[in-house]
């Protein structure tokens, strides 16, 4: 699965999914990346490392698309943590950061952080723990592009939930470990004007 790189594009952006958790949302050389992971992800400078949870921390691959200007945003419950970057964000619930001009927000989502945030005139939303988001309705018309997860079956039905709630113009599920087929997923998302992309288009 190693450097499966350019997934599409959505506006201005080229959208990268790269195995796993890992995901990035690229601006011409300026990269927010989501939770980088070592053996998935190619070779890359982040401008902004977003991290969700533990399980979304992994030094050795931070130390690899960290550069001298790299912010890395992660929950203070990794405040532990040996981060490889001079400029670090630490954030809990409800919290709001502009770094580079993209305005980060940060939402409880089980034992992850759910993060939205805005580049240019476009608003991402990504959540490792999406049937856990707290206050969705809050989110209703604000995000552009979604990433949600769905590891199990059941997930998926609520990802459309919450899709509906949410009213994205877009929808990525990934970390789907289920059995059911994500096709009739899309169909069912489409049925309800939000547009889908499936990991492996």
């Amino acid at each position: 699965m190693e450097g499966l790189g350019f997934l599409f594009e959505y506006d201005v952006f080229d959208i990268s999914w790269d195995g796993g958790r890992s995901l990035r949302v690229i601006d011409n050389e300026f990269t927010v990346a989501i939770d980088p992971q070592q053996g998935f992800s190619p070779n890359f400078e982040a401008a902004i490392v977003l991290i969700t949870c533990e399980e979304g921390f992994d030094q050795t691959k931070l130390a690899e698309v960290c550069g001298r200007g790299t912010c890395v945003v992660l929950p203070e419950s990794l405040s532990d943590r040996m981060v490889p970057s001079q400029d670090v964000e630490y954030v809990s619930q409800g919290e709001e950061l502009d770094i580079y001009n993209v305005f980060i927000q940060a939402r409880k989502s089980g034992e992850s952080l759910t993060y939205r945030f805005s580049m240019r005139n476009s608003s991402f939303l990504v959540s490792a723990d999406s049937t856990m988001i707290k206050d969705v309705l809050d989110l209703e018309d604000t995000v552009d592009l979604a990433f949600l997860s769905a590891r199990e079956d059941e997930d998926l039905d609520e990802i459309v939930r919450s899709a509906v709630k949410i009213k994205p113009n877009r929808l990525m599920p990934y970390l789907f470990e289920g059995k059911r087929s994500l096709e009739g997923f899309k169909a069912e998302l489409e049925d309800r004007n939000i547009e889908c992309t499936l990991e492996e288009s």
